[in-house]
């Protein structure tokens, strides 16, 4: 429903009716005893290289600088793009240190859109450079607790809000750093303060916990002899032919050489197939073809494939459709892989993600492939689907021409290794560990910024 408002003053900065928000407004007028901050107090840089025009030259990962756009900082395990930042001028300012406030600073504005929210670096964005669509904020680092505390704030309803109200620009909006500068932050307690930037801690490391955890068991997968070698091959990038020995189950050369020689060789090694460790009805699409919007809480919340690989969801909230659970859902500790999208080493196309119980709630779009693996089997499949020679396996079962769509009967042949029981255990412990790991990161951060919306803001906006 549109609504209209009016404002009590009109800004020389700006009379674009998107700078102003009824929620904003009110946190604008000065009450009595409940006093606030402009923003650019709680911080000792504001976005010195926002919006800055980068000269990138790429190269191989691991040789340069990796550079993460704001879809990148917002991903559970953030990969970038790799460029030689010693070829830019201004490389220190774009550098991320842990404790930076990043905020997603050009897109389009709307409900289930990334522009204007904000995530906290931690050590998983630590070192790695800030694209132009980032503005990056510097305070006292994670043992200040009012630069935690507006972090919790940026993260809430009217802190988005906020933000939102200081954009400029038609076709893709981004943020006016003066207007930004002086976005007014209530005022909170001590108590209230210091209990939120505590929250915001222990998010953090969480969502580090789930990082290590995730890497250490991996790395056990990584370690395989076999692995190795196939890695190998799989790094090889170029152009060549490859002589077919076996029956070819599709006309498309790129499922055949697309991995090298790494998918005959590992189907020669391993006996297991993907088919082998999933339920018998494991692999499939969804069904979820329309979609009627509806006002938050009513329906169920439906997130995509971006949001599936996100540390904070996004959902939109549809109608109930009329399909079944199944077809809508995926139960906890299953796997769902971007079915539907095109190649590149930062797209999402191919990526499993794991479906922790917090975000099995969440229904799902119809281009998630869901993937089911049996009991026991989540941390194997999972962990090895994600490596580099996984990657590339699972992209082998794309066809199509723009946009690529994964082949089930191929999926299902994907060769899997086989652990020792020694290294299996040790794979799932950690397994287990990153997938807690994860859900209490969210757990804590939606606390911390309930502080901010059922104790703060209910002062100041009564």
């Amino acid at each position: 429903m549109r609504a209209a408002f009016v404002a009590p003053e009109i800004r020389s900065a700006s009379i674009r009716a998107v700078n102003y928000h009824p929620l904003v407004e009110r946190l604008r007028t000065t009450r009595a005893g409940l006093p606030s901050r402009p923003l650019k107090t709680f911080v000792r840089s504001l976005g010195s290289a926002y919006a800055a025009v980068l000269t990138r030259v790429d190269c191989a990962p691991g040789a340069g600088d990796e550079l993460l756009s704001q879809v990148d900082a917002f991903a559970c395990e953030p990969a970038g793009r790799w460029i030689r930042g010693d070829l830019m001028p201004f490389v220190d300012e774009l550098r991320i240190e842990r404790g930076d406030i990043l905020v997603a600073g050009a897109g389009q504005i709307g409900p289930g859109t990334m522009f204007g929210r904000s995530v906290i670096a931690d050590a998983r964005l630590a070192g790695k450079l800030a694209a132009g669509d980032l503005l990056s904020m510097r305070g006292g680092g994670m043992e200040d607790d009012d630069l935690l505390y507006l972090y919790a704030f940026l993260c809430s309803t009217a802190g988005v809000a906020a933000v939102r109200a200081c954009a400029y620009g038609t076709s893709i909006p981004r943020i006016r750093t003066d207007l930004f500068a002086m976005i007014p932050v209530p005022r909170a307690s001590a108590k209230q303060t210091s209990r939120a930037a505590t929250l915001v801690r222990e998010a953090i490391a969480h969502r580090e916990e789930y990082a290590r955890r995730l890497g250490l068991a991996r790395a056990a997968i990584e370690a395989l002899p076999t692995v190795q070698e196939a890695h190998g091959m799989c790094a090889d990038r170029r152009a060549r032919c490859l002589v077919w020995d076996g029956s070819l189950r599709s006309i498309c050369a790129w499922n055949a050489v697309s991995a090298g020689e790494a998918l005959p060789f590992l189907q020669r090694a391993w006996r297991s197939r993907l088919a082998d460790l999933i339920t018998e009805d494991g692999l499939f699409y969804g069904l979820l073809r329309q979609r009627t919007p509806t006002t938050a809480g009513i329906g169920v919340p439906l997130i995509t494939q971006r949001d599936a690989q996100s540390v904070r969801q996004l959902p939109t909230w549809i109608a109930r459709p009329n399909v079944p659970d199944a077809a809508l859902f995926s139960p906890p500790n299953s796997l769902v892989v971007p079915g539907r999208g095109t190649l590149g080493e930062g797209e999402v196309f191919g990526r499993p993600i794991l479906l922790t119980p917090g975000l099995s709630v969440y229904a799902l779009t119809q281009d998630l492939l869901r993937v089911v693996p049996r009991a026991g089997f989540t941390a194997l499949v999972h962990l090895f689907l994600s490596t580099r020679v996984g990657l590339r396996l699972v992209r082998s079962a794309a066809v199509g021409t723009k946009i690529l769509q994964l082949r089930l009967d191929l999926m299902r042949e994907l060769p899997i290794p086989e652990l020792s029981d020694g290294v299996a255990q040790k794979v799932g412990q950690h397994h287990e560990a990153a997938v807690e790991a994860f859900d209490r990161a969210s757990v804590c951060e939606a606390a911390a910024v309930r502080v901010i919306e059922e104790e703060v803001l209910p002062q100041w906006l009564a």
